[in-house]
Formats: structure tokens, C-alpha cells, sequence
């Protein structure tokens, strides 16, 4: 029985994969470091998703998707963001002020 969409999400690692071939992703990625992004880690990313939507165990799929690059380097936190620090500075309390 293929995992329910609450716990593995195809469509997350589909929307990071396009967004990171798209043309407006490498121009940015050109200009800031010189080099296209080969996006093989959210390729990889998507296959290993792809195994885990198979898994029958929710504890098995959840271990998988816990070694994707998405896990370990993005997610929601906002420290890990690869254009923290470079773009723009983490505050110490988010506010406008």
C-alpha cells in the first residue's frame, strides 16, 4: 500500500527538482556563483521519494525521506538556507523592526 500524501509528499521534491531546473534558478545561480547547479542532489532527491511513496511501513518511508538532501539542508529552517548569510542576515527575533 503506497504512503498517503501526508507522510510522503511527492509533489514537495517534484516543486524543488523544477524549481532548480528552471531558467530563472540557474540565472540566479550563474550570477551569484559563476556555475550552473546540476540539481542532482533534488534529482535524487526525488528518486529516493519515489521509493519511500512504495514503502508499506510509514516508519521506513520516514527514514528515507529523512536522508534526502531536502531534510538535512532545507526544510523550514531558515538557518539552513544556502542563501543565508550571503543574500540576507538571520535576525535574531524575525520582526520588521
Amino acid at each position: 500500500m503506497p504512503q498517503p500524501n501526508e507522510v510522503v509528499d511527492l509533489w514537495l521534491y517534484f516543486d524543488e527538482w523544477s524549481r532548480c531546473v528552471g531558467s530563472g534558478y540557474q540565472r540566479d545561480r550563474l550570477y551569484r556563483y559563476g556555475k550552473f547547479d546540476s540539481c542532482n542532489n533534488q534529482w535524487q532527491d526525488l528518486k529516493k521519494a519515489a521509493v519511500a511513496k512504495t514503502k508499506a511501513s510509514k516508519k521506513e518511508a520516514e527514514a528515507i525521506l529523512g536522508e534526502t538532501y531536502y531534510k538535512q539542508h532545507l526544510g523550514s529552517d531558515q538557518t539552513k538556507s544556502p542563501t543565508a548569510g550571503v543574500i540576507w542576515d538571520l535576525k535574531e527575533k524575525p520582526g520588521w523592526d
